[in-house]
């Protein structure tokens, strides 16, 4: 098997995922920096597509990471910025980017797999309109309202209960692209619509677990459940986010409909558990492992190089999971509200 890894050259998640593909079957694995910077010797025709002197198309699958959707519309300019070498720059990153586009568009039609191709990138930078679809296809979505009009958010949290200070019973996310479901309370609905602001995305909140699988090829290799940060009464320092593993059989079935339905190789599938039922919140096209445990990051790439190379083709996240996979693994980057706790006390220690 020859295996292409593309991602840009400082990336330590595809830098891991090379060594253990090396580690499965030395020599196995090229690695291509996309960031193409330095630039990289590349070359595209009817019969080849060169990189470096290599042919990408003998490759039996390439690997794509850090390669996300971008917006390409061109922003406005900035009365204090020289517009016509700033648009210059920026020009010039659309070009590269748009060349990649079409590069691993083409190698993906001319027979290599693409893990994941571009165009899953794109739908799923559309988030909306893909839950929606996974909607149409008979999977638990909650109810969703993407807008801009602070009427109508109003008008959405009435319909779920909310009232204006009360417990959040929606929660937001930016339209497209990564980001995090937070409470939607009548504050931030204040702050963030309005008709001169980009529209947001709206959620009725489901009552249950978050659960987060990590899916390839149609099947989950890892399914985790999460516990928030805390403050216990008898630890003095508030514990981070940790995670743990969880059998969630029930709505493996939900799991394996949502993956024929995106028709995405390698994706993370964000949802909560309720009524034994699959409430799907979010789509990655290409998770981001390094916010994770250490040895779930291990985990997880461990299994993806053993499908890559098909050591390992059918494997699935077990049914059971073990006392020890299920002690909770601590998220290892310093959670933010510690670090504002910290700013509060400071502040509060200057007035006390």
């Amino acid at each position: 098997m020859r295996i292409g890894v593309f991602s840009t050259g400082h990336n330590r998640q595809a830098r891991r995922l090379v060594l253990a593909l090396e580690r499965l079957q030395p020599g196995s694995t090229l690695f291509f920096d996309i960031s193409l910077d330095p630039p990289e010797r590349t070359s595209m025709d009817a019969g080849r597509i060169c990189w470096n002197g290599v042919d990408l198309t003998t490759l039996d699958a390439a690997f794509l990471h850090g390669f996300t959707y971008l917006d390409p519309v061109i922003p406005s300019g900035d009365i204090d910025v020289d517009w016509s070498l700033w648009r210059e720059d920026y020009i010039e990153q659309q070009m590269k980017y748009t060349y990649l586009y079409s590069l691993l568009t083409e190698l993906e039609r001319r027979g290599v797999r693409l893990i994941n191709p571009p165009a899953a990138h794109l739908r799923a930078f559309m988030k909306t309109a893909l839950l929606e679809r996974l909607r149409e296809n008979g999977l638990a979505v909650p109810s969703l309202l993407c807008t801009n009009s602070p009427e109508a958010a109003q008008e959405f949290c009435r319909g779920a209960g909310c009232q204006p200070a009360g417990a959040a019973k929606v929660v937001w996310h930016p339209a497209c692209g990564r980001g995090a479901w937070q409470p939607f309370f009548d504050r931030q609905r204040q702050a963030l619509v309005s008709i001169k602001r980009p529209p947001i995305l709206l959620a009725g909140l489901q009552e249950g677990p978050l659960v987060r699988a990590f899916v390839s090829d149609g099947k989950p290799l890892l399914i985790l459940g999460r516990c928030a940060p805390q403050q216990r009464p008898d630890v003095a320092e508030e514990t981070l986010e940790q995670f743990f593993e969880v059998p969630a059989a029930e709505v493996r079935e939900s799991i394996r409909r949502a993956a024929e339905v995106l028709n995405i190789p390698w994706f993370q599938l964000l949802f909560i558990q309720a009524a034994g039922r699959a409430w799907i919140y979010d789509v990655e096209a290409d998770p981001l492992l390094d916010s994770l445990p250490l040895p779930h990051q291990e985990q997880i790439t461990g299994l993806l190089a053993e499908q890559l190379l098909g050591v390992r083709p059918q494997y699935e996240a077990p049914l059971q999971v073990s006392e020890a996979a299920a002690q909770p693994q601590q998220r290892p980057t310093v959670f933010l509200r510690r670090m504002l706790q910290v700013l509060f006390d400071f502040e509060k220690s200057k007035y006390s």
